[in-house]
Parts: structure tokens; sequence; C-alpha cells
């Protein structure tokens, strides 16, 4: 059986129109898929959708700023709170016992604070401060207040 040459033009256009065709309901199928995302029942497209979530994250994005802000504010208050402390009691004098006397040590997270010392005996109380800056004291400190000192130190 021979291919007259009359015949070839008519099957590649019956080719080609059946190729057409299939392209034709691929493309209507998608329009309707991109149709479908682009408007939803309620009249909002997808469009208005993304538009409002972009507001919506620079709203967002600037209240986490503004915690940002306020959250360093409350850590450089906490920093500068007293979070260091300890209290060591002792008996200052012989003759005084159930050791009335006691040396405390309040620092905050720089080490910077004071020691406070109360000295009691029958007929005598004495209250002492000392200022303490980065973990030292600007006046020499007795033995239990060195401890109180230390003891703070390690409650950070």
């Amino acid at each position: 059986m021979a291919v007259s040459i009359t015949s070839i033009p008519i099957v590649a256009v019956s080719t080609l129109a059946i190729v057409v065709l299939v392209l034709l309901i691929l493309i209507s199928k998608q329009r309707r898929r991109i149709s479908a995302l682009t408007s939803s029942k309620d009249g909002i497209s997808l469009e208005s959708v993304i538009v409002n979530l972009i507001a919506k994250v620079d709203e967002i994005e600037k209240t986490l700023a503004i915690h940002r802000e306020a959250l360093g504010a409350v850590d450089a208050r906490v920093k500068k709170s007293i979070r260091g402390y300890s209290l060591v009691k002792y008996n200052a004098y012989s003759d005084n016992g159930g050791e009335q006397s006691f040396a405390s040590g309040l620092i905050d997270e720089n080490q910077d604070g004071y020691v406070l010392s109360v000295i009691q005996n029958r007929s005598h109380v004495g209250i002492y401060a000392k200022n303490v800056v980065n973990g030292n004291s600007d006046t020499s400190l007795t033995e239990e207040e060195i401890q109180a000192l230390e003891k703070a130190k390690k409650s950070l």
C-alpha cells in the first residue's frame, strides 16, 4: 500500500488538530484551577489574602520590636537588682549566746552591692554597711563578712 503525497498533509493536519484540542482542554482545566485559587466562594481572592497576611506580619514585626525593647529595659533593671544574697549568723561576743550577730551579702549580677553586718551584745547593737563593687569591698571585711560575700556570689 502506497502512501500518496496528498494524504501526508491531511494526516499532519489531523494530528495537529488533535494536539491543539488536547492543549485547549488542558488550558481550560488550568484556568479553572487558577480561578479557584484566585477567588473563593466568599469573594476573597488569594491576592487579597496574601496582602492581608503581609500586613499582619508587618504589624507583628512592629509589636515584636516594641517587646524586644521593653524586654531589654526589664533585663537591664533585673541585672541591677539584688540577686545574690546570703546570711552568716555568729556569736560576736563570748557572753552572748544564740548567734544574734550576722553578716549579710547583697549583690547584683555585676557583683555590686553591699555587705550588711549587725553586731549585738546585751547593751549595744552596731549596724555596719560596706560597699561592694565588682565583688570586692572598698573597706576591709571581717571573716564573717567575707563568708557572707562569698556565699552571695555563689547564689547568683
